[in-house]
């Protein structure tokens, strides 16, 4: 990885090390920034051929260790690719701002129409759990019709629950910030949970962070609504063919026994699992450009909607 990053502009090279090191989350903050790699290797690198092999080289990166998690990161760049081969500018440079912007474009459409079905779904409630960070989520949140208060559980295993803070007090959102083992004392009062996916099947089961599947089951129990907000990008339709997602492991020691004694923590296993499933009877409806859809619902969308 080392070499790569040695062969990036300087500009590309702070992008590729925020996604790295985890100082940006959310799937399309990363899809953003990876395009705009492409976008300043092509500026800067005036050879068409290394420039072509660096911007490979950073997509396949991303895909094969990001888009383990989450699949959109495979369908996003896959699609990006295939727009800026599409582009009949002959400068190669144009060629790769013509097939990013092609695909923004797209995507801001799709993101308009998720928060829209969104802010419909939620205009009567007062009290929202907004779960693991998402940009479709903060979006949401910002664009609400109202101010609510907004219950956010620390999504421990990547801190995750921080990020959506400032957004909300923005808006002017009340927001109340708990650790995640507290997610049952509040759940009776409130009137909906919200959480992105870092992808999901077409049997309706997403994927997002670990904690999203406590608060799923807490939800069914209680009988509160539980929705997802996704594009349909981040379906992962491998598994249609039998290829099921790993599980993905974190090491959770500088986290957890930042202030142990060095000896002790050396001692302890801190891993666990980073993401995980969320099955479909536990979900309400996802939210999605095409709309507001019951889980089981999704292939139908898949498969006609998508033209597959």
């Amino acid at each position: 990885m080392n070499d790569l990053v040695n062969c990036l502009p300087l500009e590309a090279k702070k992008k590729f090390s925020d996604i790295e090191d985890g100082n940006v989350l959310g799937a399309s903050n990363h899809i953003r920034m990876i395009a705009e790699m492409f976008v300043t290797i092509s500026d800067e690198i005036q050879d068409k051929t290394e420039a072509s092999n660096l911007i490979k080289q950073v997509s396949d990166h991303f895909k094969n260790t990001r888009g383990l998690s989450s699949y959109a990161i495979v369908n996003a760049l896959n699609k990006i690719e295939h727009y800026c081969e599409e582009s009949n500018e002959a400068l190669y440079s144009e060629k790769i701002k013509n097939g990013v912007k092609h695909y923004f474009d797209e995507a801001v459409e799709i993101s308009k129409k998720i928060t829209e079905y969104s802010v419909n779904l939620l205009d009567d409630c007062e009290t929202i759990i907004a779960f693991d960070y998402s940009s479709t989520v903060e979006k949401t949140l910002r664009e609400l019709r109202h101010e609510v208060i907004v219950i956010i559980p620390e999504s421990r295993v990547i801190n995750g629950g921080y990020n959506f803070v400032k957004p909300c007090l923005d808006r002017g959102h009340k927001v109340r910030f708990i650790p995640d083992a507290s997610m049952l004392t509040v759940l009776r009062k409130v009137d909906a949970v919200i959480i992105g996916a870092e992808t999901f099947y077409l049997d309706g089961t997403a994927f997002n962070t670990a904690g999203s599947d406590i608060l799923a089951v807490l939800c069914k129990e209680y009988d509160i609504p539980y929705y997802v907000l996704t594009p349909m990008l981040k379906v992962d339709n491998r598994a249609l063919y039998g290829k099921f997602k790993k599980e993905i492991i974190r090491d959770e020691k500088d986290t957890l026994a930042k202030n142990w004694p060095t000896e002790l923590a050396e001692k302890i296993d801190f891993k666990v699992i980073e993401l995980v499933p969320i099955t479909p009877d536990k979900i309400t409806k996802y939210v999605t450009e095409y709309g507001i859809v019951s889980p089981c619902d999704l292939n139908y969308y898949y498969l006609c909607k998508e033209g597959v």
